[in-house]
């Protein structure tokens, strides 16, 4: 009887501000992942950690210079030093502490690899942190990146040593084409949805009752739903002056905002409340605020809306809603137009587009047979193409690849695995 093969030690790198759908996702593929001996190390309080990485090993590094403390350091320099040249020298400043801070993270990232003698290093953030990357060089360590947003044009710091990443995860089609003409060539990039778990949030189903008791919503009310940070880009602004505009026309509807601030500002959620409460429907709407219970919320919606305003990477919440069977209405550019067909499991519309928005949502209220229909033709899809095995099998197919190659210079050839 030959012994089975041994598992895989992979250094999970997690440098996600807030938590959101790269932790979610990456937490559904661990659980999947075949022969994966995983050490995690994030920026994530150990309480996250815990609920949803479960008994996965995991050390937290600490990054107090990130793009939003960092920019707010820069703001107090605009306003409070007096004169040119020393807010030139405050901002040096502030960019050799960090400099002394990636590094320093660096060397932890590098020795908690040793230690767990790593084999391949995950980047679960794209092509950084730039600490992730200067440490799996010292280590001498393969990188595997998940890219789950747009690539920005141009070059940045570690532009040169995203060029030795070994092979790239992009979350849609769109993302991976964001790549084109960057530091790493399309033969080392693959696509590869981010999973959701399609087992929980079919479980959910059965507190639909007692969530909508709690968030307000009456038995008969349609429920139209809003999940995610409360930030501009999100549209939870656009959201709420449509669904007033719907409220016009159906008043069945009632529309919910779940999520927070997260690492978005204050100023934004209050300008969300602000258009509600200045209208005659305030009463009809529930802000939610942060809930762990995700599961439980989707079930107890009956339509989810994604209403970004500029294209979304991937945007887990479709694919989310579509296994809880929820009718969708998404934003049609990026990840979502990949995910969502048109008047079959959802309905598209332009981004940023509140009468289109608006007409959506009624529709949807005053057909309960149509959104019984998508959110079937959602429940088939999310179970055939976003279970976490799907994105696990893939995942492990692309880590194969990667160290079958090593250490021959050529690029990885792995296949691109898209699961259109």
């Amino acid at each position: 009887m030959s012994a089975s093969p041994r598992p895989l030690r992979v250094l999970y790198v997690d440098a996600s501000i807030g938590f959101g759908g790269a932790c979610r996702s990456l937490a559904a593929t661990l659980r999947a992942l075949p022969r994966v001996e995983p050490l995690l190390v994030t920026l994530q309080p150990a309480a996250l950690v815990r609920e949803w990485f479960g008994g996965v090993p995991a050390r937290r590094f600490r990054r107090r210079l990130n793009y939003l403390s960092a920019g707010r350091v820069r703001a107090w320099i605009d306003r409070r030093v007096p004169t040119a040249p020393l807010r030139h020298a405050a901002v040096k400043l502030l960019a050799c502490a960090d400099l002394a801070a990636t590094l320093w993270n660096a060397l932890a990232i590098a020795r908690a690899a040793r230690r767990h003698r790593a084999e391949l290093v995950h980047l679960n953030n794209g092509l950084g942190p730039l600490e992730a990357l200067l440490a799996a060089r010292l280590a001498g360590i393969p990188v595997v990146a998940h890219l789950r947003d747009f690539h920005p044009p141009g070059r940045y710091l570690g532009m040169g040593l995203a060029r030795g990443i070994s092979h790239v995860l992009a979350v849609s089609g769109a993302v991976a084409e964001s790549l084109d003409g960057g530091p790493v060539p399309r033969a080392r990039i693959s696509v590869v949805h981010d999973p959701v778990d399609v087992d929980r949030l079919e479980r959910a189903a059965g507190m639909r009752g007692a969530v909508r008791a709690g968030l307000g919503i009456a038995p008969d009310a349609v429920a139209i739903g809003i999940v995610g940070r409360v930030i501009p880009w999100k549209g939870q602004l656009e959201f709420a002056r449509a669904a007033i505009g719907a409220m016009a026309e159906e008043p069945a509807i009632h529309a919910v905002v779940i999520g927070d601030e997260s690492d978005g500002g204050r100023a934004y959620v209050d300008a969300v409340r602000a258009v509600v409460d200045a209208s005659p429907f305030a009463g009809r709407f529930t802000f939610a605020g942060y809930r762990a219970d995700v599961e439980e919320c989707h079930a107890a919606l009956d339509v989810v809306v994604h209403a970004s305003i500029t294209p979304e990477p991937f945007g887990m919440v479709v694919p989310e809603a579509m296994a809880a069977g929820r009718a969708v209405i998404a934003a049609d550019a990026g990840g979502p137009r990949e995910v969502v067909a048109h008047d079959i499991d959802g309905l598209l519309v332009p981004p940023g587009d509140v009468p289109a928005l608006a007409a959506a949502m009624v529709r949807l209220a005053r057909d309960p047979e149509l959104r019984e229909r998508m959110g079937a033709a959602g429940r088939r899809k999310a179970r055939e193409r976003f279970r976490p095995e799907a994105s696990a099998t893939a995942v492990a197919d692309v880590y194969a690849a990667v160290l079958a190659e090593r250490p021959a210079a050529a690029p990885v050839a792995a296949k691109e695995v898209s699961h259109a």
